[in-house]
This record gives C-alpha cells, structure tokens and sequence, in this order.
C-alpha cells in the first residue's frame, strides 16, 4: 500500500496515541485498513525494534512481551514529518471511506486461511486441486472485469 517510510510514520503515530505492544500494532493497523493490510510480525517487530535504536520509540518488558512508547525524539520525528503523516492518512481514509462497511480483507483472510489448510493438511486430491485453480482464476477474471 505504501513504502517502509510511510509505515513507519503511521506506526508512530499510533505509539504517539497510546504506548502499545507489537500485537497491537499490527491489530491497529489491520483495523485502520479494515481488514485489507494486516502487516506481518516480520514487518512490525523488527520496525519497532529499528526505531527502538533509533530512539523514535522505547519498550519494557511486560511479562513476555513488550511495551512500545513513542520518545521525545519521536515526537519530534513525528512533528518535523506532520504534513506526510497527515497526507497518508487522508490516503488511508479516503480508501477506507470508498471500502464503505464492506470487509474485503475479512473474506481474503478467510479465503487465504481454508486454502492453506486444505494445502496443509493434504486433503485436496488432484481432481480438487484443479477445480479450486478453475475457482480461483474465474475470481481473478470476474475481480479484473469489474
């Protein structure tokens, strides 16, 4: 959707909102796009991690987790790149707005999720196999008509 830079922005924000835990970044995230970007653990705990180093952000050990809060010098990171943050987030509600309340990321995960079971389980014959390929290409065709 947009670049590190940007994500990075947007996650910093929220950490300006409310100190909060790598989990609830990215559940933060997956909701501001409503459920059409769930960024990975991949993505968000090394970022939190680099503007932990770079002194954006700071964290404490919670049990087995740990607590993100924004920094002074993350504040004044996330001023100095105000009018960027505010331009990505019009971006971000104005696709949310044109999403209306329809939840395209709810059924992608699903869809995503019974794929990948079927695929990890080896319930899928050959036969099968070639008619969820037959679904899936007429849902990209149908997808790209629209």
């Amino acid at each position: 959707m947009f670049d590190a830079g940007a994500l990075r922005l947007v996650v910093l924000g929220l950490l300006a909102e409310a100190p909060r835990h790598g989990y609830d970044v990215i559940k933060a995230l997956e909701a501001r796009f409503r459920g059409t970007y769930s960024p990975s653990p991949g993505s968000i705990y090394p970022m939190l991690q680099m503007m932990e180093d770079a002194d954006l952000a700071v964290s404490e050990t919670q049990g087995n987790k740990r607590l993100y809060s924004i920094t002074d010098a993350g504040r004044a990171y996330l001023e100095e790149n105000r009018a960027e943050l505010d331009k990505i987030n019009a971006q971000l509600d104005e696709t949310s707005d044109a999403l209306g309340d329809v939840a395209l990321g709810e059924v992608i995960s699903d869809l995503r999720r019974v794929l990948f079971e079927k695929l990890r389980d080896g319930r899928l014959t050959g036969e099968q196999a070639a008619k969820a390929r037959e679904i899936l290409n007429r849902a990209a065709r149908d997808l790209r008509d629209l």
